[in-house]
């Protein structure tokens, strides 16, 4: 399973923009919420920071001695936390009177100060302080802002956090997603190759979702029962109008010999009644192969498989098929697999006859002076039957059609074949599911079938 055919799939593809969406959408809903913290925080120390400041004002209200007042600011200034408040409070020269500052800022009002000066244990930090003047005296309040942005920082990570978990999760169930969609539709592509090789009776698998795939797999295997329905047909058709002309054509063929007989008893010419009698046998040749690509296509299962050897099978053909091949001064060899013995199950009679066919079909349409060879090839679990020739091929355009029954080239049209040679190889092969193909040699044509090692 090929990753790219993963996320070029339709639901993984949905998923990306629907990622991309979500990260905008959390990215400004965490501007929001981040912005509406700070905001939050901010008041609610700007709040504290007011009580402080009023908490001073009403000691100065309360208290007429300066060294009263400083005493209480610097009781209440045991009551906070000395590492992260500020408080001062300054007389109209800028001399402190209390407090942990060594001096007050220049601005008055609200405002951030980096605490140099500030007596806080060496340690450098930032400010928030309010710095009001009241009665005379400047007054200074403020709090550390490191909780602030640590709480801010910690915010900030969690959203970023949730974002990426967000659009990880959706790319996550988009794959996942685009996995289950990409193996239906494979074993949709397998089902329908299988149906495009002869195997009418395959259908699609429709799963309990009832999602969009099964839907379209329901309605499919609907229009393959039809074109199953209708090649069913055709070929019944085919065959009833194959049997019914063989029956009387077996009739013309038995008074044509009952003639024969009698003209040469009587010693007149017998070349016209020859020459009837082999265009009979041509076309008594053409039903009987019309019958049997028919039987082998409506045959349920592969009964009568059994283990056979491969190379046996193959040099017993080439030793069977080598006298045709001298009479055209052709040079017929065999090429078994190198590692001897090759077990395949299959029908014996047909794949002799595949074979058998595949030889002719070289013999016939090669040149004089040529070479044909039957190879066995093993590479893994499989094994490859091939019969190659260096005889002039085919033009590329037609290697598609030549199993298609009664298909002859354009070349060949007065040839003595009817074209169903290989369309019965063909239908032999699809009968054992074994890949049939067609190369050009350069010179020459090769034609393979491939099986699966028992």
């Amino acid at each position: 399973m090929k990753r790219s055919n993963i996320v070029s799939g339709a639901a993984f593809t949905t998923a990306l923009y629907a990622a991309v969406v979500i990260l905008f959408s959390v990215a400004a809903l965490a501007f929001l919420t981040f912005e509406r913290v700070r905001g939050d925080l901010q008041r609610e120390m700007d709040s504290l920071l007011i009580d402080e400041m009023r908490f001073i004002q009403e000691i100065l209200d309360d208290n007429d001695d300066d060294s009263d007042v400083v005493q209480a600011i610097d009781d209440a200034t045991l009551w906070l936390p000395f590492d992260t408040s500020l408080i001062g409070l300054f007389d109209s020269q800028g001399t402190r009177l209390a407090g942990n500052i060594d001096e007050y800022p220049s601005f008055r009002g609200w405002g951030e100060i980096k605490d140099d000066g500030i007596d806080l244990g060496g340690e450098k930090r930032i400010h928030r302080v309010n710095v009001q003047t009241y009665r005379g005296f400047v007054i200074v309040v403020g709090r550390d802002l490191a909780f602030v942005k640590s709480t801010l920082q910690s915010l900030a990570w969690s959203l970023v956090a949730i974002g990426l978990g967000a659009t990880v999760c959706t790319l996550l169930v988009g794959y996942v997603s685009s996995i289950r969609t990409y193996r239906k539709l494979d074993q949709m592509a397998k089902t329908l190759n299988k149906v495009s090789r002869g195997e009418t009776k395959a259908r699609l698998s429709v799963g309990k979702n009832n999602d969009q795939i099964d839907r379209v797999a329901r309605l499919m295997n609907g229009h393959l029962d039809n074109l199953t329905a209708l090649m069913t047909t055709t070929r019944s058709t085919a065959a009833s109008i194959a049997h019914d002309l063989k029956n009387p054509l077996t009739h013309a063929y038995i008074a044509l010999q009952e003639a024969r007989d009698s003209l040469q008893s009587k010693g007149q010419p017998l070349e016209p009644i020859d020459k009837i009698q082999s265009e009979l046998d041509r076309l008594k040749w053409t039903f009987e192969t019309v019958l049997r690509i028919n039987r082998i296509e409506e045959a349920d299962s592969p009964k009568a498989f059994s283990y056979l050897d491969l190379n046996r099978l193959g040099r017993e053909t080439v030793e069977t098929m080598i006298p045709l091949a001298e009479v055209k001064s052709q040079s017929l060899s065999f090429v078994e697999n190198r590692s001897g013995r090759v077990l395949i199950e299959g029908d014996q009679g047909m794949l002799k006859q595949l074979c058998a066919n595949l030889l002719q079909n070289s013999i016939d349409h090669c040149p004089l002076g040529s070479r044909v060879r039957l190879l066995i090839e093993q590479q893994d679990d499989t094994v490859t039957l091939s019969v190659v020739d260096d005889g002039h091929g085919v033009p590329e355009d037609t290697l598609s059609k030549l199993f298609v029954p009664f298909y002859k080239l354009e070349s060949e049209r007065n040839s003595v074949g009817n074209g169903l040679g290989l369309a019965l190889v063909k239908a032999i092969a699809d009968h054992h599911s074994a890949p049939l193909t067609a190369t050009n040699s350069l010179p020459g044509l090769t034609v393979s079938v491939r099986f699966d090692v028992a």
